[in-house]
């Protein structure tokens, strides 16, 4: 394997973990968004209290994941911006690289 083919190969790698993070956080965000709404649904009908307090402990676990998320999903931007700033010029010009700057780009709007 060449150098090249090895530095788009940890490129690759580096961008599954970036796209999987991404998708990650937003789905936490909603879940706990969706979550926020159904209790307060289950509060205005005047639910049972047991099945209130089990759904804010739902909520609790998911608002939990979004900063857990988010701080993994920086380090791996980190990660890939040091990866990508010493790839050589042949790499640069791989489908992968300009994948790889489109998406951080798009991750470091997502972590602010």
């Amino acid at each position: 394997m060449t150098e090249a083919q090895k530095e788009t190969q940890q490129l690759s790698i580096k961008l599954g973990s970036l796209r999987r993070l991404s998708k990650e956080l937003d789905l936490y965000g909603k879940e706990a968004e969706d979550q926020s709404s159904k209790v307060q649904q289950l509060v205005a009908e005047g639910a049972d209290e047991y099945d209130i307090k089990k759904q804010k402990e739902i909520l609790r676990d998911c608002e939990q994941m979004v900063p857990d998320t988010r701080s993994r999903l920086t380090s791996v931007v980190a990660d890939l911006d040091t990866f990508i700033q010493g790839v050589n010029k042949s790499s640069q010009e791989t489908p992968a690289y300009k994948e790889a700057m489109e998406a951080l780009q798009q991750a470091k709007l997502a972590i602010q």
